[in-house]
This record gives structure tokens, C-alpha cells and sequence, in this order.
């Protein structure tokens, strides 16, 4: 489509750099493509990158499931079950490059628990975190636990970091 110079007003043909009238400098209407197909990208660089990082991952302890980001692995060495006179408990492990999580669940078979009372005799400071009652208690200047009850299960939830409480969710 042919257009007018701005300059001078003479009609000029589709994609003339300059003037044949004036010699004026006439825009390139392929330069805005270029930068709009530039926007484009980092905008959809930016998206996926947001999508990316904020992953999740459900994790199964002794059948109470959590949700960690997905930047945790699984550090299995850590990862322990163990019966003793009817009681189970089952703890696993996770880390990123900063933080680590440990995950405790402990039930009675069968028989059923007060998990409440159990959370409450192991001590610490009343709380509610993570939408829960339970009990939260600091070991050093690193290390952080909350406990507490669901159902039949006492969960114990063990970080390196206090902010890592806030990467754990509870999903029952």
C-alpha cells in the first residue's frame, strides 16, 4: 500500500527508506515488528519463567499428603519407617540448596491416638501455624519445629530455616 511522505507529501511506494521528492528518512515499518516480536518474547520468557519456579510438588507421609515447591528434593537417606509396640512413625526429608525439610508422621495402627495429647507432651509453645493447633519450638539458632495433630496422626514438621515453614503446606 502506497503512503505519503510526512516531509513533503509526495505519495511514495510500499517500503521506500527515503523520499524521491525531499530525501527525508521514512520510517521502516519492519523496525516496529522487530521490537514487537522482542516484546513478545520476553514477555512469554517472563511468564514461563513464573510458571516454572512456582511448581509444586505433593509429598506422602505415612498417607498425610503436604505440598513443598518442586525446587525440594527428596533426600532419601533421611527417609525412615520404624514400628515399635504398635506405633508407626515414618519421617522423610527434602532439600533445595538453602533449606531442608523433614517430614514425621506418627500413628498407632489400628488403635487410634489422641494426637493431640501426644503434640501436647512433647512440649513447646502453643501455636497455630500452617491452619493447625499444635506446638512449635525453637532447637537453635537453625532449627524450628511445629507438631500437631490430625486425627489419629501426629505430624511433626522439621526445618533448617524458620522461613521454610512457609514453603510446607498441609493437605491431610
Amino acid at each position: 500500500m502506497d503512503e505519503n511522505c510526512p516531509e513533503c507529501g509526495v505519495r511514495l511506494k510500499k517500503e521506500a527508506p527515503f523520499c524521491p521528492n525531499c530525501g527525508a528518512k521514512l520510517k521502516s515499518s519492519k523496525k516496529k515488528y522487530i521490537i514487537i516480536i522482542l516484546i513478545l518474547i520476553l514477555i512469554v520468557g517472563l511468564i514461563t519463567c513464573y510458571f516454572v519456579s512456582n511448581q509444586t510438588q505433593i509429598v506422602e507421609v505415612d498417607n498425610v499428603e503436604f505440598e513443598l515447591p518442586s525446587d525440594y528434593v527428596n533426600v532419601p537417606s533421611r527417609t525412615e519407617v520404624s514400628y515399635d509396640d504398635g506405633v508407626k512413625s515414618s519421617s522423610m526429608g527434602w532439600s533445595d540448596e538453602e533449606k531442608y525439610i523433614e517430614i514425621g508422621v506418627t500413628r498407632t495402627p489400628g488403635a487410634g491416638i489422641n494426637s493431640n495429647e501426644v503434640a501436647a507432651s512433647l512440649g513447646g509453645s502453643p501455636t497455630k501455624m500452617l491452619g493447625y493447633d499444635g506446638y512449635y519450638q525453637k532447637y537453635d539458632e537453625e532449627s524450628y519445629s511445629f507438631v500437631f495433630g490430625i486425627k489419629d496422626e501426629v505430624c511433626m514438621i522439621y526445618v533448617s530455616d524458620y522461613d521454610a515453614f512457609g514453603d510446607v503446606k498441609v493437605i491431610g
